[in-house]
């Protein structure tokens, strides 16, 4: 197996845990025998800009999430209440308020639809 795909796949996980890339690639560049300019080309092209690396896969990953949620309403609801039901319970009526607006607008759901379910989150 080519040395790099495995030096890449560290890296890719070293990225994700945030970990800064000038303090990794000298160590996998040893670690698998190559050259560290050469490892360094390679992860470039292979993920772009290494420094934003970990926040442009949390955004592919949230996109992704959208797009589901977006083809299934019953998940964008599910998801919705999930969300609402980790809500601060010590958020004042109106903060509650503007925060479930704020996740209705992200989850692509009417509130409305969902009011019965909310009100049985309402922290008491």
């Amino acid at each position: 197996m080519d040395p790099f795909v495995s030096a890449l796949e560290e890296l890719a996980e070293s990225l994700l845990a945030g970990e800064d890339p000038e303090q990794v690639l000298p160590d996998l560049a040893e670690e698998h025998g190559l050259p560290l300019q050469a490892l360094r080309n390679r992860a470039q092209r292979a993920f772009g800009p290494l420094e934003t690396y970990k926040q442009r896969q949390a955004d592919l990953k949230k996109e992704r999430d959208q797009t589901a949620r977006r083809r299934d309403p019953v998940f964008a609801g599910a998801s919705f209440l999930a969300a609402v039901a980790s809500l601060n319970p010590k958020l004042s009526a109106e903060d509650r308020r503007a925060e479930i607006e704020r996740l209705a607008a992200e989850y692509d759901v009417d509130p409305a639809a969902h009011k019965e379910a909310i009100e049985r989150l309402r922290p008491r």
